[in-house]
């Protein structure tokens, strides 16, 4: 037998089943996509001997069970969470992981998994509100922006964490909150002209509001599209279109309610700050995410390292092919660093590449859009919101070119899942 292929296929009981659907949808839950679910879950079955198929949709995980000429199938309700948990993802990636080297039984699996699970408040809730409000300033100043829309962008940002962060026990309102919080951070965002010296509020309010932004859920799905999950992959578009939709109609509600009374408030063209500086307030917006993506206190660091990389790169690119850069070198980039961050005992790729992911995600190219298509002046005339399918799919290619190349543990395991299933001559034993 050769190495890793586990025993012969067994008949699958309930605890074993019941634990496969819950690992799926707990991987679901940590923005693994569809295929990356599946895979994993193929493969814990097989390192436990059990002959199982699994299949899953945005909202649906099923399995089916052989045992000779019976078939069983199961199926698990798939809810959607809208905050990112890095450590709840590192757990599982890493509980998955010891699944497939035959390191746990079905009994120890299922006692992590819960625990994993469990209900925790990792930080108090005004760190979080703090954290969402630094990282809306930082991402105001990542943009563009300059002082005024670092300040602007911090109280927008601290309004959009109480919305999100305070309404996560209840997942049917994500929706909901996404327009609330376009609705009433686009207000804020006109308001504070009224308070501060003139600047950009597109920026500031793209700032405050870009953890809300799905922008990372559209990159997904065009994941998912381009590998093969393509139920999957649409569903998880439509589900990211529509919460950028209803944060286009907060903010278009928002500012058809100011000119009711007022006229557009005067947009400055924002300054960028120099590069030492926005260097600077960068790093600290990246340790300030990694409070909002509840990530472990080791791993913070390299979060800050893969904002400040993702962000580099593409200024650089920015310098050879002009104003909107490559998004496509700077994933690629990010996917080789995170596939060698990966390769570190107790780490996890995701924890590098999440978080790059998010200074290179087009949020502010449909934000601009959306601005421009209400005449709000100042915004341009190449804001297109077609822009932000095409920097995703940059983004999608940019990781797969990475991960073409192998660097990972996970693409190993792929590439000896995919030889397992190909059709041919048995191979030779170890």
């Amino acid at each position: 037998m050769s190495e890793g292929a586990g025993p012969a296929a067994a008949p699958a009981d309930n605890a074993t089943v019941d634990l496969l659907l819950d690992l799926a949808r707990a991987l679901h839950l940590a923005y693994v996509p569809a295929f990356g679910v599946e895979s994993r879950v193929r493969r814990a079955a097989r390192a436990w001997g059990v002959e199982v198929d699994v299949f899953t949709l945005q909202t649906l995980a099923l399995t089916e069970s052989r045992t000779g000429a019976k078939r069983r199938v199961d199926f698990r309700r798939l809810p959607f969470n809208p905050h990112w948990n890095l450590r709840r993802s590192a757990g599982l990636l890493l509980l998955s992981s010891a699944i497939e080297k035959k390191q746990v039984t079905v009994a120890q699996a299922r006692a992590e998994l819960d625990r994993i699970m469990a209900p925790r408040r990792d930080r108090p809730e005004w760190l979080v509100f703090l954290a969402y409000a630094v990282y809306g300033g930082a991402v105001a100043v990542r943009v563009g922006g300059s002082l005024w829309e670092l300040v602007a962008g911090f109280g927008v940002g601290f309004l959009a964490g109480i919305i999100h962060f305070g309404t996560l026990k209840s997942l049917r309102v994500d929706l909901q909150k996404s327009f609330v919080a376009a609705f009433l951070g686009t207000l804020v965002a006109f308001l504070l002209t009224f308070v501060l010296p003139p600047f950009d509020a597109p920026r500031a309010l793209f700032g405050g509001i870009t953890l809300l932004v799905p922008a990372m859920v559209v990159t997904l799905a065009a994941a998912e599209l381009v590998g093969e999950s393509v139920e999957a992959g649409i569903t998880r578009l439509t589900y990211g279109l529509l919460r950028f939709l209803m944060l286009g109609v907060g903010i278009t509600a928002a500012a058809t309610l100011w000119t009711f009374f007022l006229p557009f408030p005067t947009q400055l063209e924002a300054h960028a700050l120099p590069y030492p500086l926005r260097f600077l307030i960068i790093a600290v917006g990246g340790l300030a995410l990694s409070v909002c993506m509840t990530a472990r206190r080791k791993d913070m660091p390299w979060i800050v390292g893969a904002v400040l990389l993702a962000w580099g790169v593409q200024e650089l690119t920015k310098v050879v092919l002009g104003d909107k850069g490559s998004p496509l070198v700077s994933a690629f980039v990010l996917g080789v660093v995170g596939q060698l961050y990966g390769r570190m005992p107790d780490r996890l790729s995701s924890t590098v590449i999440m978080p790059g992911l998010l200074q290179l995600a087009p949020g502010f190219i449909g934000t601009r859009a959306i601005l421009a298509f209400l005449g709000v002046p100042g915004q341009g005339s190449d804001a297109r919101a077609f822009d932000l399918l095409l920097v995703a799919l940059q983004l999608v290619m940019g990781l797969l070119f990475a991960f073409m190349l192998g660097l990972s543990h996970d693409a190993q395991a792929s590439t000896e899942e995919r030889e397992m299933n190909e059709p041919g001559p048995p191979k030779p034993s170890s």
